[in-house]
């Protein structure tokens, strides 16, 4: 994975991983359903219910904390979620640097009708119908989904240029001239 503080722009090459997506938000689906009984195994020992009606409530309360999972995942934890790093994506923002938490917490408020096709069905339209393929919550955030490895290999890339420039060891330009 590319470190932490790398930049990626995200451009039309960079965001262009829309299978990735998918496959990122199947692995975070099941952690956020995970997620979601734990919360509400959690709430139902501390408050212990006593009917039908305020278990119902529980567990609602439980779904409003789904935008929790992505958002502080991608404010902390290299802009990556659990599927995000298994498929080798992570968010920026419009420089290239991890999300603040305010804008990680903004695009993942779709999570709270995560279980609704309505909703994984807008996204995909609004990802393959905008050129840098967000989704409508990334566009009010700032946020976009990028190619993690695109980092490593523009810190690849300016390593490359710098060792050439030096004349490196075995670089054309540092061999004796005959």
């Amino acid at each position: 994975m590319p470190s932490g503080k790398a930049r990626i722009p995200p451009d039309e090459t960079t965001t262009d991983v829309i299978g990735k997506r998918v496959g990122a938000q199947i692995i975070d689906t099941v952690a956020v359903f995970v997620q979601l009984i734990l919360v509400v195994f959690l709430i139902a020992v501390l408050f212990r219910p006593s009917s039908e009606a305020s278990v119902n409530g529980l567990a609602i309360l439980g779904v409003f904390t789904l935008p929790l999972y992505g958002g502080l995942f991608e404010a902390y934890w290299n802009g990556q979620t659990l599927g995000k790093r298994a498929m080798g994506i992570k968010v920026v923002d419009g420089r290239g640097a991890e999300p603040e938490l305010g804008a990680a917490l903004s695009r993942n408020l779709p999570a709270v009708v995560l279980f609704s096709w309505l909703t994984v069905v807008v996204a995909l339209v609004a990802i393959a119908t905008d050129d840098r393929r967000q989704r409508l919550f990334d566009q009010a955030a700032g946020t976009y989904v990028v190619d993690a490895a695109a980092g490593q290999r523009d810190d690849r890339s300016a390593r490359d240029r710098s060792g050439s420039a030096a004349g490196s060891v075995g670089s054309p330009d540092s061999r004796p001239r005959r």
